[in-house]
């Protein structure tokens, strides 16, 4: 770890003077330090496709990321109407829209897909802001140009490249309990050629949690002792409150962009990214589990020395004819981990060294054909070969994983009125595993044999139709109708704790949204929208007798609505309101409750900026209120006496920012999270994270 730092300031300190060398060598200019990387979005051709605008679609900006001082994607994406944003096991940021967890979410970088391919998500505190345009955030009824597994929606996050005007940045973070960040960023064009670099350091020595905490016993279950689960029941305090234990971390983040532009109809780019973490991981405050067969701990006392990976991704775009555009990706990315678990919070007797390598490989290509002014035909083919490793202790050989998705997907969209447009769209999605190992073990956790498991297949059709119409005053209405499906992760399927079974079915989901938005003037904006979820064969966990199956569950339905109103009252004031209701329900024959867990009722998300005139100081202020959610309480899974599931309780934050530009070239910032100390929980025994302060400084030329 010492040589790894070492080589990594050295980078650091070497770019930072590369940098500032680059910066006065080059001739001074004027305009916007970025542009959004279009090669990243669906739209093929110069002409933005209305396939956004027949959807319920946020856009988190640059500014707004700046403006809430997010150093991730989830900080940001937790200022998004209808996001939730939780922190759990393996000490790992997700998110939820509408309900839909991320595994039914397609999230992508650039048009690229980002996720483990065991779980089909990402830990979305690995991936940082600072190169980041913009997030588009697409609910309900997504372009079928996209790929498979979109079925609650498309977050989209578009990264920066250079301009005419050379831009240099470095800035220094600071916060409590030794947390601090580096991070130093580069890019310009030149003639042809564009390029963007970025690098970020970062290190804490963990979180405060709220000064309300109230520390409380927990129940540790050790199945390696004899007897029934009361036997193996022993109480414990897991958290004493004050610093999060074990919520140290350590990360470093590279970021390259390269390219070339011969001419407006041309443009060909490599991304490259290298991510390193290490992490603790706060275990349940409560309840935990010591398993056999083989030995190790579940969400107790782990940790994560390593959550590495990297990737590079090629990108093209090249008008063939006067009306046919093509635009290529081909990309590759690598993931490992690492979790050792360990006996008791001492983390002194370690009890098992899991590892997990992935990687995914695969490319899209896209046509964009217009033949006429008014209509315009797109073609997208997506296709992709995911591997996945895992051990669940060093004495044990790796099982081993293959499987492929792809899709085909046809869009048309008609122009024949004014300020009318109408998409119709079909894909054709397909999933199939060709290997998939299981290690069996005795009950004494010793090897015996390495099995090959059932290798399932699926696919589907997935149609949509949208129309958007814009009045005459500015009025803007939509409507869309949506199929949409999702395969069954591998977890889903293999996973011996959780109970996978490889004969489950697909997801499948109708969705359907209605929306209007309007300006009035310049000091007024406001937006209304509907939605519907109607899923049917739902993949979720059960247990029954104390013994885990993951299955399918018969109907659920989501719906309710988005609320979001903007105000300009004052010069260089600004305030921001949006709220989202949602009604979720599980309509399954079989259902013991029509809860689900895990889907607040009531979301709001209220912000406001303000420039102090004169001296320029800008003051940012942003509230999020997360209504109460049912939870599933763990305990409750092996005590019948004990509820199965919870209701967490409602919470609401408070975030504040000050910025003072000193010069042309300087920016000093303070910032203060959860400033009233909220205590909360972001899932059953997953305590929040306490007020907390920054102070930043950042140079630009």
């Amino acid at each position: 770890m010492v040589k790894r730092g070492c080589l990594f300031w050295a980078v650091f300190f070497f770019f930072i003077c590369f940098n500032t060398a680059l910066s006065h060598a080059a001739t001074a200019g004027s305009g916007a330090s970025y542009q959004a990387y279009d090669l990243g979005d669906v739209v093929v051709s110069a002409e933005a496709t209305k396939a956004k605008d027949i959807a319920i679609t946020n856009e988190i900006t640059a500014e707004d990321i700046q403006a809430t001082n997010s150093h991730t994607v989830a900080e940001a994406l937790s200022h998004a109407p209808g996001v939730r944003v939780t922190t759990g096991a393996k000490n790992q940021a997700t998110i939820s829209i509408h309900g839909f967890d991320q595994s039914r979410i397609l999230f992508l970088v650039d048009g690229v897909p980002f996720y483990e391919t065991k779980f089909g998500i990402l830990d979305l505190n690995s991936v940082g802001t600072d190169n980041i345009a913009k997030i588009e955030i697409i609910k309900g009824a997504p372009s079928v140009l996209y790929g498979a597994n979109a079925m609650g929606g498309v977050v989209n996050i578009i990264t920066k490249k250079g301009t005419d005007t050379p831009f240099t940045s470095g800035s220094v973070e600071m916060s409590e309990n030794d947390t601090y960040r580096f991070s130093a960023t580069h890019g310009m064009k030149k003639g042809i050629f564009n390029y963007w670099l970025n690098y970020v350091y970062e290190k804490s020595d963990g979180w405060a949690m709220s000064d309300d905490y109230d520390p409380k016993i927990g129940a540790l279950r050790d199945r390696r002792l004899p007897g029934n689960a009361n036997a193996q029941r022993r109480n414990l305090l897991f958290e004493n409150g004050g610093d999060r234990e074990n919520s140290d971390y350590e990360n470093n983040s590279i970021w390259a962009k390269f390219g070339i532009e011969p001419n407006e109809d041309a443009a060909y780019y490599v991304n490259f990214h290298y991510r390193t973490r290490e992490k603790g991981v706060p275990s349940n405050t409560e309840f935990n589990q010591v398993f056999s067969r083989p030995v190790f701990s579940q969400f107790y006392a782990d940790y994560i020395p390593e959550y590495d990976e990297w990737g590079i991704d090629l990108d093209g775009r090249q008008r063939l004819t006067s009306n046919l555009v093509a635009k290529a990706k081909l990309f590759y990315h690598k993931h490992e981990d690492s979790l050792y678990s360990y006996e008791d919070p001492t983390l002194e007797i370690n009890l098992a060294k899991s590892h997990y390598r992935d990687w995914v490989a695969g490319g899209n290509l896209m046509l964009d054909y217009q033949p006429v002014a008014w209509d315009a035909i797109r073609l997208a083919v997506n296709y992709k070969k995911d591997m996945h490793k895992e051990l669940a202790d060093e004495y044990l050989p790796y099982d081993e994983s293959f499987s492929y998705t792809g899709s085909v997907g046809l869009e048309n969209e008609f122009n024949l009125v004014k300020n009318l447009s109408v998409i119709m769209g079909i894909s054709y999605d397909w999933y199939e595993v060709t290997k998939a190992e299981k290690t069996i073990t005795a009950g004494n956790g010793n090897f015996i044999r390495q099995d090959e498991n059932y290798e399932p297949d699926d696919d589907r059709f997935n149609p949509m139709i949208g129309a958007t119409y814009t009045f005459t005053d500015g009025t803007k209405v939509f409507a869309s109708a949506a199929k949409k499906s999702r395969f069954p992760t591998l977890n889903d399927l293999y996973n011996n704790i959780a109970g996978g079974s490889a004969y489950l079915s697909s997801e499948k989901s109708n969705n359907y949204t209605v929306g209007v938005s309007r300006s009035f003037g310049s000091f007024f904006k406001g937006d209304f929208s509907l939605f519907r979820h109607d899923v049917k064969d739902k993949i979720t966990r059960q247990t029954i007798a104390g013994t885990n199956y993951t299955v399918n569950i018969g109907k659920v339905r989501m719906q309710g609505c988005e609320v979001g109103l903007e105000f300009y009252p004052l010069d260089k004031l600004i305030f921001r309101a949006d709220y989202t209701y949602n009604n979720a329900d599980d309509r399954s024959s079989n259902a013991t409750s029509s809860n689900l867990q895990g889907i607040p009722k009531h979301i709001v998300n209220l912000s406001g900026q303000y420039t102090l005139p004169v001296i320029g100081t800008r003051i940012d202020v942003n509230g999020s209120y997360m209504g109460r959610v049912f939870g599933g309480n763990a305990d409750s899974l092996y005590y019948p006496n004990e509820p199965a599931v919870i209701e967490l309780d409602s919470y609401f934050l408070w975030n504040a920012k000050l910025t003072q530009e000193i010069g042309k070239h300087f920016e000093v910032y303070v910032a203060a999270n959860n400033i009233f100390d909220e205590d909360y929980e972001w899932n059953d025994g997953y305590p929040g994270q306490g007020r907390n302060f920054w102070t930043g400084l950042t140079v630009k030329f």
